[in-house]
């Protein structure tokens, strides 16, 4: 049994059951990053991965060479808040995506409410700080509550009142849950990941993409390995 055949199906980044990333499908491996690279040569093959194919994978990645690195996919379902999703979408070259539509279901009633509220980091504007006690968690989590709850049920108000599902969807909170089926090659996942599983990442968004990352790397053991090498300490 291979780490692949090990691999869970299923992982819920911010462990409230309810937000989760699923690996759907996926194609290729390390040895066919390295036949894309050595086909310019006449050099691919059927032979299994050794050392010398290690080492042309860590030259790869080193020098920038992305194209081998693309022939092949890993589709993720993601069911995430709506501004987690927000921010990973922004990232969309060699990525597909395809999203519930509000306009052809109703929005189911599952929202994202944090376990414990951060502060505004002093000396970035789009970046959080843990909460030195002196935020009042409790009352923050009454506002987070009834401000999405009012949101929901006034969409639910507008159904009922015969509005369009197009329309209604307008006042949904954005931690409501959406879902989606992302599709990456692996030069577009490691882009991703350099960029959202980071120390300046939105926790929660950090959260889905270390999820992509724990799913995706036992497919393609040796790339992640010489990625992570060539990024530590980063």
């Amino acid at each position: 049994m291979t780490d692949a055949d090990r691999l869970p199906a299923t992982l819920f980044p911010l462990g409230d059951d309810l937000g989760s990333v699923s690996l759907v499908q996926h194609v290729g491996d390390d040895k066919m990053i390295v036949n894309a690279a050595r086909v310019s040569f006449g050099g691919d093959n059927l032979a299994p991965l050794d050392g010398k194919d290690e080492r042309l994978i860590r030259y790869l990645l080193r020098h920038h060479h992305g194209s081998p690195f693309e022939h092949n996919l890993i589709t993720f379902k993601v069911v995430c808040p709506i501004f987690v999703d927000r921010q990973m979408v922004r990232h969309r070259v060699g990525v597909s995506k395809n999203e519930i539509s509000g306009r052809y279901v109703e929005m189911q009633e599952r929202n994202f409410t944090p376990p414990r509220f951060r502060k505004q980091a002093p000396s970035n504007r789009q970046a959080s700080v843990e909460d030195d006690g002196t935020l009042d968690q409790e009352a923050a989590a009454r506002v987070w509550e009834g401000a999405w709850r009012a949101a929901y049920g006034a969409y639910q108000e507008l159904l009922a009142l015969g509005v369009t599902r197009e329309q209604a969807r307008g006042v949904l909170p954005q931690s409501l849950y959406t879902e989606s089926y992302y599709t990456f090659n692996v030069r577009s996942l490691l882009h991703f990941l350099g960029l959202r599983d980071h120390e300046g990442a939105q926790f929660e968004t950090r959260q889905f993409a270390r999820a992509m990352g724990e799913l995706a790397e036992p497919l393609f053991p040796v790339t992640f390995r010489e990625w992570r090498a060539l990024h530590a300490g980063e």
